[in-house]
């Protein structure tokens, strides 16, 4: 990296951070008693680091941590900011073939060496009403990476939401979200995004129903995805249950969709195969604490089956994709399975361990592919003081694609990779 690259890359980390701190203190400023009269409720509820949830602490719902962020109170209501800043290396070892690193802006760099540099923040304001608890929620990100195609970097909004009581409407994980693992390189799971109104109803002291509709976003971490755009013409309609406890997590959920595949865009050289089918996945999920081991020891898994619907199971490309290049006459199907554990060795050090795989076979014009890609990465964190920790992985992936049919397009994406990552991070 030079040093213009550099100094930019720091100049926008500030400016982010900047932004994250200012923004939130001066609303806190403006919502201070004057005189030195009793602050309210919530304002020592802020203070002492926490704020009442009524919608629970769902992985996907980002649930209050007491040692992320920095709390204020802003009038009757309770504010949070969060800010990071990262720097990762990674370096790989691959045959012919296989995508060498994904950037963080969706890119593919064919190196086998990648430095990048990542600043992220994030605001949150929650209030108590007579209507329940109202929550809203914005975050953002610049990232530079090496060969990811720009010069500066790229910004953009990861995420937001609105939120009333049981409803909340935003860009958020989808119902079929739950497996979350703690790792610097990407893992296969159905956590796709998209832009989602979901109500969720309390059952019991344990269990909740959430149902929902999502928008059909393109599943990509490409910044380019308009997250402020309602479009429902193409709905997903999803469904989740879920019964937490102290001894074990259950998660069920399932989407059915219209897979619409509109007209060839190759007419007349091949026949018109235009066709809507009904796409439909399910995912089923568990995570159990293992005290027996270390108290904050856990194991999570999910698997997932889908039909047209192969944006569920973790993989980046939908069959959409696929259709400017050969035309589809039957469904798509596939299943993805992934388990982690966690193990704490003290409260300076920490392991991470997982294994996924994911299969996918599709019905095309021409040719009926199949993929299969095993991955699999172990790391090492080491938090010195803090907010700032240390991390080290070493992760393995296995990719195998059978044109079964006409190649090109399919052709030399087989192969295996080991990829070493290191990285130094700081969080508020």
């Amino acid at each position: 990296m030079t040093s213009r690259w550099v100094v930019g890359a720091c100049a926008r980390i500030l400016c982010l951070l900047l932004l994250a701190v200012a923004v939130p203190l001066a609303g806190a400023a403006r919502a201070e008693p004057k005189g030195g009269a009793p602050k309210s409720a919530s304002a020592a509820t802020c203070q002492n680091g926490k704020t009442d949830n009524q919608n629970g602490g769902d992985e996907d719902d980002g649930g209050d941590d007491d040692d992320e962020g920095v709390r204020f109170a802003v009038g009757d209501g309770c504010g949070k900011v969060t800010a990071g800043v990262s720097y990762t290396y990674q370096g790989t070892k691959q045959t012919a073939g296989v995508p060498r690193i994904v950037n963080r802006n969706g890119t593919v760099t064919q190196n086998t060496m990648s430095q990048s540099v990542t600043a992220s923040s994030g605001l949150e304001y929650t209030r108590q009403t007579s209507l329940g608890e109202f929550k809203s929620t914005i975050a953002g990100e610049w990232s530079k990476s090496t060969d990811d195609g720009t010069t500066n970097g790229s910004a953009y909004f990861t995420g937001w939401s609105v939120g009333l009581g049981g409803l909340t409407v935003g860009y958020t994980g989808s119902l079929m979200s739950f497996w979350e693992g703690n790792f610097l390189t990407s893992a296969s799971s159905p956590a796709r995004s998209a832009t989602t109104v979901v109500y969720e109803q309390a059952l019991d002291n344990a269990s909740k129903l959430a149902v929902g509709v999502e928008s059909n976003l393109p599943t990509s971490p490409n910044a380019d995805t308009n997250i402020w755009e309602f479009d429902f013409s193409n709905p997903i309609y999803s469904l989740r249950w879920r019964r937490e406890t102290e001894a074990l997590t259950t998660h069920l959920s399932g989407i059915v969709r219209r897979a619409d595949f509109s007209n060839s865009p190759i007419l007349p050289l091949l026949p018109n195969t235009a066709t809507e089918r009904t796409g439909w996945a399910a995912s089923f999920g568990l995570k159990v604490p293992t005290k027996f081991i270390a108290d904050g020891d856990e194991v999570s898994f999910q698997a997932t089956y889908a039909v047209d619907a192969s944006s569920y199971l973790g993989t980046t490309n939908d069959l959409v994709v696929y259709q400017s290049i050969v035309r589809s006459i039957g469904p798509t199907e596939g299943w993805s399975a992934v388990a982690s554990y966690h193990h704490e060795w003290s409260d300076a050090f920490e392991s991470n361990v997982f294994a996924s795989f994911v299969s996918v076979k599709a019905d095309l014009l021409l040719a009926k592919p199949e993929s299969e890609t095993f991955r699999t990465a172990v790391n090492l964190y080491w938090k010195p003081v803090q907010h700032l920790k240390f991390g080290v992985e070493l992760g393995y992936v296995d990719i195998a694609i059978t044109p079964n049919g006409v190649g090109g397009y399919f052709n030399g994406n087989s192969g295996r990779a080991y990829i070493g990552t290191f990285s130094v991070s700081a969080e508020l």
